[in-house]
């Protein structure tokens, strides 16, 4: 048997450093790694583990750094945002300068 399939604590820490080492935040894999994350935790939160076991710093240090890229990733995400609605108003206020186009040709209704 596979030793860290027999060992939650063992498979936590190797799906938070696998997370943790992911490079593209918005890929499917790290959404399937969240899933599976949370639920190792929900079975630890049952069991009699040791919270002296020395992986646990590991897997802190791991989902720390995690943690401070996915805050990053979306502070830039923010700045993006933001630009596209300064664009957008900026946009905004030409088009209202130079209001409605005007037809071209002759009015024969008058």
């Amino acid at each position: 048997m596979n030793p860290v399939q027999d060992d939650p604590i063992a498979e936590l820490e190797a799906v938070t450093a696998e997370m943790a080492a992911v490079r593209d935040l918005g890929d499917e894999r790290l959404h399937v790694l969240l899933e599976k994350r949370g639920a190792l935790i929900q079975s630890l939160i049952g069991t009699n583990w040791d919270p002296r076991d020395e992986r646990l710093a590991s897997i802190i240090a791991n989902a720390s750094q995690l943690q401070e890229r996915l805050h990053k990733h979306a502070e830039s995400i923010r700045g993006d945002l933001l630009s596209l609605e300064s664009a957008g108003t900026l946009i905004s206020a030409v088009r209202s300068t130079f209001g409605a186009p005007q037809r071209g040709g002759i009015d024969i209704n008058g």
